[in-house]
């Protein structure tokens, strides 16, 4: 009986000691005894914990985030743009949680018997400065007006660079971009000159273009015009050669003859006619 007795005891006690602590999606786990850390990674879910045992949860999510810089360039001027990170803690085995949490430990947040490291926490120390140095000295070589035609080789230096960075940190950047470029007032003002400059001698180019064309084209209508007025004169000398061979003596007398009789056709009572030497000549019909 009393064996009975304590053996439930015993079972009592173990429950009251014992406990389960989840392990959420996005997160990877590890068990914390009083001697330390067990080393044995834990994927999301429930877990037990004994007695004085803790649950340190490590934020394995993926996340992007904007550095927003500005870099004195080699022409002594502030060019400013974004630098877009996506980034994630990616140590799962057990060594290299394990190590993450002892340099952390003092970043770790508890409440209660869990504690969390987040992964701004880990970002901030591993990727954080070393991303904005590396983007600094590489942009820092160029003046500003070049940054724009090399916007794609500094994007890859920094990138190459930022890789080679974090080898050996707990940290990975899938993705890494450029953006936002603003580029100082003065260069701005002058690329927008220049651009006006270029679209003003495309439109003189096109309006030349346009003058160009119209001469050209009133020199083909004054060909065509010259090729028929020299074919219509050339129609006319024709006309006139042959007209001048049929305009013989005994024509002319036939015409002669034909507008007499037209002439006295049309000769009325009391209607006077002026004749002339060499014959009729309808000079002048008078009336009554």
């Amino acid at each position: 009986m009393k064996v009975t007795k304590l053996a439930l005891l015993f079972l009592v006690l173990a429950v009251v000691a014992g406990c389960t602590k989840a392990v959420p999606p996005g997160y990877v786990g590890m068990i914390m005894e009083p001697g330390g850390l067990t080393g044995v990674p834990l994927e999301p879910g429930n877990h037990s914990c004994w007695g004085r045992d803790k649950m340190v949860l490590i934020e394995a999510k993926e996340a992007v985030k904007t550095e927003a810089l500005s870099v004195l360039c080699a022409d002594d001027l502030n060019f400013k743009f974004d630098l877009k990170l996506r980034s994630r803690i990616a140590v799962t085995d057990g060594e290299g949680i394990e190590q993450l949490l002892r340099n952390q430990g003092a970043n770790i947040q508890w409440d209660g018997k869990v504690g969390v490291l987040k992964f701004d926490v880990a970002y901030q120390t591993y990727v954080q400065p070393v991303a904005r140095s590396i983007a600094r000295t590489v942009v820092s070589k160029y003046s500003t007006t070049q940054i724009r035609d090399n916007r794609e080789a500094i994007t890859k230096a920094i990138q190459e660079r930022l890789l080679i960075a974090i080898e050996g940190t707990p940290m990975e950047i899938p993705m890494m971009a450029t953006s936002n470029f603003d580029y100082p007032d003065v260069i701005t003002k002058a690329v927008e000159k220049k651009r006006q400059r270029e679209i003003e001698i495309d439109e003189e180019k096109a309006k030349q273009a346009m003058r160009l064309l119209e001469a050209e084209n009133r020199m083909k209508v004054a060909q065509k015009l010259k090729v028929v007025r020299a074919a219509e004169a050339e129609a006319e000398a024709a006309y006139i050669r042959i007209v001048g061979k049929a305009l013989t003596e005994r024509y002319l007398q036939m015409r002669e003859i034909e507008a007499r009789l037209t002439l006295y056709g049309n000769v009325g009572a009391g209607d006077k006619v002026i004749v002339a030497r060499e014959g009729a000549v309808p000079l002048i019909s008078i009336g009554k």
